[in-house]
């Protein structure tokens, strides 16, 4: 059948009969036929065509050889769409094959044909499925969405694979996209990655506009479908002075452009990376930047000579906001309690605080590699985070000025008198040990757990093992780790009992231990009570028989 609603805007066009066959793919007489109902009609615009029906076309190019609508089965259209949306959606072949199948109990029914029948789904879309182009600003929308396929980094020696998200955002108003690949979908990973976003273009959006994920928003409650957005989110992007709108369930329009910004970096990054082998993280982002950076730059773009890039250079770079002085940096808070080494731990690491402070509960606020400890609301000592585990982060200031004279605080003379009760092993064991810190406040945990060691009737083999390590080697480093490993050592030895050979002999060194000869006793219950006498055990009655 001719689309005479296109042949119609084309005569409108003053289009000449043979280029409109060739456009519309009809007959001369088409559009002889298609003309004289524009001038009996009187249409003399595309919007008056537009708003035709499907009606209404068959009302005026209805012919003695056609049957009215009507004396057809009438097509289920709703039922139609509601089974063509979601991932999961049928061919329309097969929905005409079930719409030849409704009717068939009715006697004559006719059918529509398979063009037909898609002609009058197309148009109840057009007329119902209302859709209007959204007008973008410059500089006022991000939108932001991970990318469904993922990329991989591949171990060079046991050729293990970990998988990499890929973060992907966008523009609207200039197309301008950005992708970064990361470990995870956390909420690290995810503020990080808007963080690198801000910093690639330069600027800060008036609204950003993510899905509804929940490293963006949560449910407000159970029973309805309304999210808010999360506190670090909201905390983040405040810190940026721009705000999050989430998208509605189920409505991927609302973030349409970083939609179509996705199926751009799956094709022309993901899949155009796929053969390539990377090693490390920072290896794939420097391969997706390159990428990023030609697919910004390519041309032409929206039927233009122009770019994305062009695009944002020129209409969108100075609409943004200005980006903070100071990067942002992911906050985190602990509490701790001062124990009375006057030091915290975090993470296995040790910060000192004020000696005045020991025994109180502390909050700390961790600010990227900045650690903040804060009592009564107030900051009582700052520290950049140590890197090595189980270590220390000590400052001078914070110790007393006369530390023996402290009270409800681990000292020196404490220690070296707990280990007295040991032993002078232990003594000398714990003197190297606190000589051997700069800080001898570093070394009382040491100690004290080296003395726990002594503890549930263990105290003699803390104190051999202590003199041991003490008097054998002189610049041996004293440590908690080698103190228990030296009493599991002795321990084992103990357990060890030597054996003898049974002429009587010590065994020689180095020589496994040999068991005794086992007597026979088997028959022994036959003999009696009497075989087991001091005269027949020492054989003194049977020589008496002899004699």
């Amino acid at each position: 059948m001719a689309d005479y609603r296109l042949i119609m805007t084309l005569l409108l066009q003053q289009r000449p009969y043979r280029q409109i066959e060739v456009m519309a793919g009809c007959s001369h007489r088409a559009i002889a036929r298609a003309r004289r109902v524009l001038e009996a009609e009187r249409l003399s615009t595309a919007a008056q065509i537009e708003a035709l029906t499907v009606e209404d076309l068959d009302r005026l190019f209805a012919d003695g050889r056609k049957a009215v609508s009507e004396d057809f089965v009438p097509v289920d259209v709703d039922k139609v769409v509601a089974a063509r949306v979601g991932r999961k959606k049928p061919p329309l072949k097969v929905l005409w094959a079930r719409y030849l199948t409704s009717g068939q109990d009715v006697p004559g029914a006719r059918f529509y044909g398979y063009d037909r029948f898609c002609e009058i789904v197309t148009e109840h879309v057009r007329t119902h499925d209302l859709t209007a182009a959204i007008a973008h600003v410059p500089g006022h929308t991000m939108q932001v969405d991970w990318a469904g396929t993922r990329m991989q980094l591949t171990d060079p020696v046991s050729r293990r694979t970990t998988a990499v998200s890929v973060f992907v955002a966008s523009l609207p108003y200039s197309g301008l996209v950005f992708a970064f690949g990361c470990l995870d979908e956390k909420k690290p990973a995810w503020l990080d990655a808007h963080r690198r976003a801000f910093e690639y273009v330069g600027g800060v959006p008036l609204v950003v506009v993510p899905d509804n994920a929940s490293t963006a928003s949560n449910q407000i409650s159970k029973a309805e479908r309304a999210r808010d957005v999360n506190v670090a989110y909201a905390e983040f992007l405040e810190y940026y002075r721009t705000a999050a709108v989430p998208t509605r369930a189920y409505k991927p329009r609302d973030k349409g452009n970083v939609e179509a910004g996705v199926k751009v970096v799956t094709n022309w990054v993901i899949h155009y990376l796929a053969d390539r082998t990377f090693a490390s993280l920072d290896e794939l982002n420097d391969a997706i930047a390159a990428q990023v950076e030609v697919i910004n730059q390519k041309t032409p773009f929206r039927g233009e000579a122009r770019s994305r890039r062009d695009w944002f250079e020129q209409r969108e770079r100075h609409e943004l906001l200005e980006l903070p002085e100071q990067r942002w940096e992911p906050v985190a808070w602990r509490t701790a309690k001062v124990h009375r080494d006057w030091h915290i731990q975090i993470d296995s690491i040790k910060y000192s605080v004020p000696f005045r402070f020991a025994g109180l509960g502390v909050d700390v606020r961790i600010i990227g590699d900045t650690l903040d400890v804060i009592a009564d609301g107030e900051i009582i000592a700052t520290h950049q985070r140590g890197q090595r585990s189980n270590g220390y982060v000590t400052d001078p200031e914070h110790q007393p000025a006369h530390l023996e004279d402290s009270m409800n605080l681990w000292t020196r003379g404490y220690f070296l008198r707990q280990a007295a009760k040991v032993g002078p092993g232990t003594v000398a064991a714990l003197e190297r040990l606190l000589d051997e810190q700069k800080i001898e406040a570093q070394g009382f945990r040491s100690c004290m757990n080296i003395l726990d060691l002594g503890k549930r009737g263990n105290r003699a083999l803390l104190e051999q093992a202590c003199r041991q390590l003490t008097d054998t080697d002189a610049d041996r480093r004293i440590t908690y780790t080698a103190v228990k490993n030296h009493i599991t050592a002795l321990r084992a030895q103990q357990d060890q009992r030597p054996a003898t050979d049974p002429a009587g002999g010590r065994p020689e060194p180095g020589s496994p231990p040999q068991r005794s000869a086992a007597r026979d006793t088997s028959r022994a219950y036959l003999a009696g009570a009497s075989a087991f006498s001091l005269d027949a055990l020492t054989g003194a009655g049977k020589q008496a028989d002899d004699a």
